[in-house]
């Protein structure tokens, strides 16, 4: 039985337990029931929210950068993340990698993309990282040319292989790598450059190929969180190729806004702070063994180990697809070398602070990356959240939550989101569908009877792969047994 067929008997196994009330008593969900209850399948919590700030070590280099943007409203994650990349790049350039006995050399070769609303002043943050960086002595890091054509593309990383790549707009960059056409190579070679294998390409005026041996580079894009989902469409998102990227969104800064700071960075002491950091900045690349081998402590395999056994409880059962857990959880090492870095340790082997703050990055992105593929499902389920929230509004406030009162809660440009009868519909089917124990009782919110109900479903759905895998071995024993002398 395939995947979606196991998922799709799943969900008629449980759905098929279900009944509705009705004047003449229990009955079977309807096909419009049905499609009503698949949107309330896809509630799901919302994602835990990460402080970027909280993250960072007090007194460490990324909490002194956080503290110069303090005075204006630019989401912390704009300067962090850029650093962090700028780092990476610096290591990775520098030929810095972490050994792992029987795994090998990792590069810190970390692929960020950053989604953000727009007039966030992306530009500006990542600007004042480098300005600050410049003013030290240290070169800056070398840099890939962007917009350029398959052919241009690969010559550029031939001539600079192992540099920064950093896009702005991503998300219309990466669009036109779908599309037949000058780009289309590109997402195939960029697959290739993620697991460091050979790629090569024969220029018209040249009678053999280039090749450019173990390609790797640093990523960082920005994107506007609003444009993303219509540069990439969902399947797009769910292929390998936007699946080697760890995501994460530059949130608003609480108590402040755009209005607060008609100028950024103006004063002296914007001055000598950049100085300052730049100063740090320099102490960090003239680490002895900066850009050496990095080796895990005795105690951080065992620790990551552990950490990676405890996602299972909340991300095995998440509707994150597992390439994208896997992935970000591997990143977990290219992060330890950087981290190492920045906390000013890299003689010494990397211990269990950097290996905290580094899970504690890739669990950000985890929430990042679900809130993101949660995304694409907002149209479809909003309707029918919008009249949940209604209805326990209603009710906690000790009101009907009857189909009119309901109505009369909404405005109107509310209301214009339903066709004629849709919200009787759904009013109707959210009252009727009976609570089943002992998932859930009837104090539950909609939310906390939907995730039961994916629970439960996903339950369904694991014994039928342990009943098609009981018949399958059972038909290999039939097999052997039937095997003529």
């Amino acid at each position: 039985m395939s995947k979606s067929a196991k998922t799709e008997a799943a969900t008629k196994s449980l759905l098929d337990r279900i009944r509705k009330s009705s004047p003449k008593g229990k009955k079977p969900l309807s096909e419009a029931d049905i499609k009503a209850l698949f949107q309330m399948l896809a509630f799901k919590a919302e994602p835990e929210q990460y402080e970027m700030y909280q993250l960072l070590p007090e007194g460490s280099f990324l909490k002194r950068l956080c503290r110069h943007f303090d005075e204006t409203d630019i989401s912390y994650e704009l300067p962090i993340f850029h650093v962090i990349s700028v780092a990476a790049s610096f290591l990775t350039q520098g030929g810095a990698h972490l050994d792992v006995p029987g795994v090998g050399e990792i590069l810190p070769t970390l692929w960020l993309i950053g989604l953000a609303p727009s007039g966030s002043a992306k530009t500006l943050a990542t600007n004042e990282v480098e300005k600050i960086l410049k003013q030290g002595s240290t070169p800056l890091v070398r840099k890939l040319a962007t917009g350029c054509t398959d052919a241009e593309w690969i010559i550029e990383l031939h001539n600079n292989n192992g540099a920064f790549w950093f896009q702005d707009e991503v998300g219309k960059e990466f669009a036109k790598y779908r599309k037949p056409g000058p780009y289309s190579r590109i997402k195939d070679w960029v697959l290739y450059a993620y697991s460091y294998e050979e790629i090569a390409n024969r220029l018209k005026s040249e009678s053999s190929k280039m090749v450019v041996k173990r390609p790797h580079f640093t990523f960082h894009g920005l994107t506007v969180d609003e444009t993303w989902r219509s540069d990439i469409d969902i399947t797009s998102m769910l292929d390998g190729f936007a699946q080697r990227f760890c995501y994460y969104f530059a949130t608003r800064r609480r108590g402040t806004d755009m209005f607060d700071h008609l100028l950024y960075f103006a004063g002296e002491h914007f001055d000598r702070q950049r100085q300052a950091l730049a100063e740090i900045w320099d102490a960090l690349c003239f680490q002895k063994a900066a850009c050496g081998k990095y080796t895990l402590g005795a105690d951080v395999k065992p620790y990551l180990e552990q950490w990676w056994l405890g996602l299972r409880e909340t991300w095995g059962n998440s509707s994150l697809p597992p390439s994208f857990i896997r992935r970000i959880g591997f990143a977990v090492f290219r992060y330890l070398i950087v981290f190492q870095f920045l906390l000013g340790k890299s003689s010494n082997p990397i211990d269990l602070e950097t290996a905290e703050i580094a899970t504690s990055f890739a669990e950000l992105h985890l929430h990042s990356t679900l809130a993101l593929v949660q995304m694409y499902h907002a149209s479809a389920t909003s309707n029918i959240q919008l009249i949940a929230s209604k209805m326990k509004s209603l009710n906690d406030n000790g009101k009907s939550s009857a189909y009119r009162d309901v109505s009369r809660s909404m405005s109107t440009p509310q209301k214009q989101r339903f066709s004629p009868g849709e919200i009787k519909l759904i009013v109707s089917l959210l009252k009727q569908i009976e609570h089943m124990p002992p998932l859930f009782d009837k104090a539950d919110d909609l939310k906390t009877i939907s995730s039961a109900l994916i629970a439960e479903r996903d339950r369904v759905e694991d014994k039928l792969k342990l009943n098609e895998r009981k018949r399958n071995e059972r038909r290999l024993r039939d097999l052997k047994k039937n095997i003529q002398p």
